[in-house]
């Protein structure tokens, strides 16, 4: 038996925030241990800054960043293609 990978297209959740907009990967997009890094709040900004500008990311509150997990985990369930309990 063999089988060959196939890398799906990247997935993202569009964030804008003032005039910037932002792309986060998708739960399915992610490797598994940028996924096992979203255990923690701290691990979630962590992964959240690799894409939003250092400057912009200094201003977001706690309540910011809860809306663009829900919003994250809402794209990522719409997909299709991730369960994030599993």
């Amino acid at each position: 038996m063999e089988i060959t990978l196939k890398k799906p297209e990247v997935e993202t959740l569009r964030v804008n925030i003032g005039d910037e907009t932002i792309e986060i990967p998708l739960g399915m997009s992610l490797t598994v241990d940028e996924f096992a890094s979203l255990d923690s709040f701290q691990g979630t900004v962590n992964f959240y800054n690799k894409f939003i500008p250092e400057k912009i990311a200094k201003t977001l509150t706690f309540a910011e960043y809860n809306q663009i997990t829900d919003a994250w985990r809402e794209a990522t369930r719409k997909s299709g293609k991730i369960n994030s309990g599993e």
